[in-house]
């Protein structure tokens, strides 16, 4: 499964621990990061990852950006359908 992602950024991203969420005590909770490129919350995890578990294998997809509408734009040449040249 693999997947078109395009970032239109000219910086780094940059964390704020303030901003993270924290517990009734204070503490710092566990944040999840990105990992399939579609978060509306990028670079944090939003669970929009769900929306990719149904792609096929040897598949090539795009996601737009606002709608998150899926579409496919090709195959993947990598012999390994899951490696990351794919």
């Amino acid at each position: 499964m693999a997947r078109r992602v395009i970032f239109h950024a000219a910086a780094s991203i940059k964390l704020d621990p303030s901003q993270f969420p924290r517990d009734e005590q204070g503490n710092l909770k566990p944040i999840s990061l990105c990992a399939c490129g579609v978060s509306q919350k990028f670079p944090l995890c939003d669970g929009t990852h769900k929306r990719c578990k149904d792609e096929t294998p040897g598949v090539l997809y795009e996601y737009d950006p606002v709608t998150l509408e899926r579409r496919e734009i090709g195959t993947c040449e990598s012999p390994r359908h899951d490696a990351p040249a794919c």
